[in-house]
């Protein structure tokens, strides 16, 4: 038995019997053996640091999965509102007809209703630097979006780093300006500019856009583009970018039909609002009053349909959640290899206990303690490692990230499980461990 072992043997004896005239007690041997690996601890607590990291950022996306479900909506103001049967999220949200909303406004209980037009079309990017912007553009077939070796250092730099004009598509979205739909800083912004976007061709772009939408140029570009038709900037508006699009721009009922070409009698959207606590009652009379081309939804209604569709059913929740999954069963691993090696390697050290009195249980228990210290020293490591990472995120792609207290305290959960079970796991070879085995 080497004399390392021999201390720590002679160190658990000194901690379960005491000394007498000293006032400590000697560590516990988990984490005597913690602090004796040196190196081996070191790369444990690393290896489980890193995969919890990686469980916090799974976490951290699937938070923001969930924020951006629900954020479109929480910017829109009703309480009821109408959609197309065949709607399948904000994105993809199809027609109603637009009688349908004067009909509902007969409706006892309803005191406002406003359309909401929305689409996909593709916006003209500028090119960085803006001197190689060569003004109005030939047809989009032309410009496709090219491959380039400076995509990554845009993703990093933003935008300023070279790049070539371009069209990428964004989110149009068409309001009636006697009728603003939206609440807060978004209403204020256009309340602001509805002078102006009552001019032909003008538009509000959102302040938070992907760099490579040009936001950021807005003093410097002259020639802004949308669906084909030259358009001009009005203003801009703060809106979180989600997963399904990297932009966003607003204009009036007016400017939609003739840029994206659509007929402005087709909304996508129909929000109304009620008197104050008869929103139930008022989603059955618009159900009883309005034919089947049109579904009725409450406002919770639609943002736990919203979540679930984003977080459950697309691949997008689906890819995070198996992330986490993923990155405990690393965990375990890691752990298990560590601790199955520890006790291979300290089989004389526990048969010296064993022979000093120690149960069997009470040894599982030292196995079982060092692999939750693993757990519990790396999961510590792991929050500061996700706090960074979260606003590199956040700065780098725009994605909301949040490290929620429920985040941390199912990583905490799961750590502590992996940590048991793999301790767990561990001790397997201490059952036919005996004293003998020292000679």
């Amino acid at each position: 038995m080497s004399p390392s072992g021999v201390a720590a043997a002679a160190g658990v004896a000194a901690s379960r019997t005491g000394r007498r005239g000293l006032p400590w007690r000697t560590p516990p041997l988990a984490l005597r053996n913690v602090v004796h690996g040196g190196r081996r601890s070191l790369a444990a607590i690393s290896g489980v640091a890193f995969s919890l990291t990686m469980v916090l950022l799974q976490l951290g996306f699937l938070e923001a999965v969930r924020i951006t479900a629900r954020n479109n909506y929480e910017l829109l103001d009703f309480d009821v509102i109408l959609l197309s049967p065949y709607y399948e999220q904000f994105y993809a949200a199809g027609f109603i007809p637009l009688e349908r909303l004067t009909e509902a406004r007969s409706v006892p209980g309803v005191v406002s209703a406003a359309p909401l037009y929305a689409t996909f079309r593709l916006w003209r990017c500028p090119a960085v630097p803006v001197d190689d912007d060569p003004g109005p553009s030939p047809p989009a077939t032309d410009l496709s979006p090219r491959p380039s070796a400076a995509s990554l250092g845009r993703w990093f730099l933003g935008g300023g780093v070279s790049r070539p004009l371009q069209r990428r598509e964004l989110f149009v979205l068409g309001i009636d300006l006697g009728r603003n739909p939206f609440v807060g800083v978004v209403r204020d912004r256009i309340e602001a500019a509805s002078s102006l976007m009552r001019l032909p061709g003008r538009v509000l772009l959102n302040e938070e856009s992907h760099p490579d939408f040009g936001w950021q140029l807005r003093d410097r570009v002259q020639h802004w583009e949308l669906g084909g038709s030259e358009v001009k900037l009005a203003g801009g508006f703060p809106m979180l970018r989600g997963f399904a699009a990297d932009s966003t721009v607003i204009c009036d009922d007016t400017n939609f039909a003739a840029l994206c070409r659509l007929p402005s009698g087709r909304p996508c959207f129909g929000l109304l609002k009620v008197e104050p606590g008869s929103c139930a009652e008022a989603v059955s009379r618009l159900r009883e009053a309005l034919p089947g081309d049109v579904q009725v939804l409450g406002r919770d209604e639609i943002l736990v349909r919203e979540t679930d569709h984003w977080v459950n059913q697309t691949s997008t929740g689906q890819l995070f959640a198996f992330g986490v999954l993923i990155a405990m069963i690393v965990a375990a691993v890691v752990v298990y290899q560590v601790l199955s090696n520890d006790v291979r390697e300290h089989l004389p050290e526990y048969a010296t206990l064993k022979a000093m009195g120690y149960s069997l249980p009470r040894l599982y228990r030292v196995v079982v303690e060092q692999a939750l210290l693993y757990m519990i020293v790396a999961y510590l490591v792991a929050v500061i490692l996700a706090i960074v990472v979260y606003r590199a995120t956040e700065a780098l792609a725009g994605i909301p990230m949040r490290l929620t207290p429920q985040s941390l305290a199912i990583t905490l959960g799961l750590a502590i499980v992996v940590g048991l079970l793999s301790g767990g796991l561990s001790v397997s070879k201490l059952r036919t461990v005996q004293p003998a085995d020292l000679f």
